[in-house]
């Protein structure tokens, strides 16, 4: 190595506000999300085909409605520009059950340890055909250049977990003690 300066300019990568880059939530972030999907489905190793925005669920509104053509399953997208919150987590809640969503991906650019927590536990503890997401969303810019959106998966399904968990329940379902169980308990 000579130690002489190299002729390649850098840049430093750097934060922008979201805001800069989508002013409003509703008209300007979730239209842009709902035709960007494909940037979102590849960080989530999940092809995303939209379904509709906005789309009503009694008086409320889910931001995104996917589908993943591989399961033919329904994908709530929530998304947000302000840090995850306790009457989102709520929302998302009540869309899945009145969409009859097996995915649920939470767009946010902070989420609190409790709602991590909590998209934790729903992965653990809900039926394997549901599958749950944080996601965290930053853009980034180098100078003057255009803005550039990223996504971090921060929780999502545990696919090993939930196979361990499956052979235990049916192991434990088909063992002789359940079987002799199941035939006392028939009788009484």
């Amino acid at each position: 190595m000579n130690g002489a300066p190299s002729s390649v300019e850098f840049g430093i990568l750097e934060d922008a506000p979201l805001r800069e880059a989508w002013p409003h939530e509703a008209h300007v972030f979730t239209p842009w999300l709902a035709a960007n999907l494909d940037s979102l489905g590849q960080e989530l190793g999940i092809d995303l085909e939209l379904e509709g925005v906005e789309v009503a669920v009694g008086p409320y509104s889910a931001d995104i409605l996917a589908t993943d053509p591989r399961s033919g399953g329904r994908v709530l997208i929530e998304n947000q520009l302000e840090e995850g919150d306790h009457r989102h987590l709520g929302q998302i809640m009540t869309y899945l059950t009145g969409l009859d969503a097996r995915t649920v991906v939470w767009v946010a650019p902070r989420f609190r340890a409790e709602h991590l927590s909590a998209i934790r536990w729903l992965n653990e503890h809900t039926a394997e055909a549901f599958n749950f997401f944080a996601v965290k969303l930053r853009v980034v810019r180098i100078g003057a250049s255009p803005y550039a959106p990223l996504f971090e998966v921060l929780e999502r399904p545990n696919d090993w977990d939930r196979q361990i968990q499956a052979v235990v329940r049916e192991t434990s379902e088909a063992s002789p003690v359940t079987l002799f169980r199941r035939e006392f308990w028939a009788f009484m």
